[in-house]
């Protein structure tokens, strides 16, 4: 529904508050892909999806009735802009949950660290973000670490590869256009409408595939729900409190719980590889976060009045 009387909802410039929500959103991400990705031994992508989808709407519905209501949360002056994120996010969605379905966490997180460059790219591009040298060369070296701890072999290049690099473009592109929206859109808007489309878009193919769930499933699926709307709920926060520029490097700090869920999920642990890398990796972080602030306080001090 279109509401002319909706204020903009103006993009606010709190850096520290973005990342630590991108930050803590991302985790909540990895850990819900843990659950799915051993899910997805019983049951197929589309049910999966779906039911990912549903159970995520039943924390974020309480929310919308906790924040004022349908009416309010989902008013919108853009609804074309809406459409289009929802069908970059649909595409993005689907190519993840195959990647996970026939490749490891490992692999999968790797490539999907080059979402750093499409995203400062498209940043640049969309959103006419100005993006420092420095910045490009804080990202740069962040892609070294990652290669250095990683270690990705001949194998990764398979079609698991195209499907993650794929999804990672389209993935970087619905958080430009997430961005976009959140000057005018309820952060609430922006997390549930993504999952009303995959319901309804996945539904018809359920029908030839559906398997019965156990209650223990049950109960997996409704923490990967909690989880996700959470992780979704604060991803969109952050993209309204920083640049896409500045949160871009965030991503690599899933590379922290890919390791944790190896070490005490799977009793993997991390090799000199591992936390040379993972130093690299904070060291660039922590650099494009100081660069962003210097920038801002220079910005502010051109600005000020004399």
């Amino acid at each position: 529904m279109t509401s002319a009387s909706t204020g903009s909802r103006n993009l606010q410039n709190k850096a520290v508050l973005g990342v630590l929500l991108m930050i803590g959103g991302l985790a909540l991400y990895v850990l819900s892909d843990a659950f799915i990705k051993q899910l997805m031994g019983t049951y197929s992508v589309p049910q999966t999806s779906f039911l990912r989808a549903v159970t995520r709407l039943v924390p974020l519905s309480i929310a919308v009735f906790m924040q004022g209501g349908v009416r309010k949360i989902f008013a919108t002056q853009h609804p074309k802009r809406h459409i289009v994120r929802l069908s970059v996010n649909l595409a993005y969605t689907y190519s993840f949950m195959y990647a996970v379905s026939i490749a490891s966490l490992t692999t999968i997180y790797t490539l999907s660290y080059t979402s750093s460059f499409f995203m400062i790219l498209l940043s640049a591009l969309i959103l006419k973000e100005n993006v420092s040298k420095e910045k490009w060369i804080a990202v740069g070296v962040g892609m070294i670490g990652v290669l250095i701890a990683m270690r990705p072999g001949a194998g990764v290049f398979e079609l698991a590869a195209i499907v993650v690099l794929f999804g990672t473009f389209l993935g970087s592109l619905n958080k430009i256009l997430m961005r976009r929206l959140a000057s005018t859109e309820h952060s609430l808007a922006i997390a549930i409408y993504p999952n009303i489309t995959m319901i309804l878009v996945t539904f018809p193919f359920l029908l030839a595939t559906w398997q019965p769930l156990s209650w223990h499933d049950w109960a997996f699926f409704g923490m990967v729900g909690v989880i996700t709307a959470t992780g979704q709920y604060a991803i969109a926060h952050a993209l309204r409190f920083a640049q896409g520029s500045t949160l871009a490097p965030t991503d690599y700090t899933t590379f922290f719980w890919v390791l944790m869920l190896d070490y005490f999920w799977w009793n993997k642990s991390p090799d000199n590889f591992n936390i040379t890398g993972a130093a690299i990796i904070v060291g660039s972080n922590f650099y494009i976060l100081y660069r962003s602030r210097r920038e801002q306080a220079e910005k502010a001090a051109q600005t000020a009045p004399a």
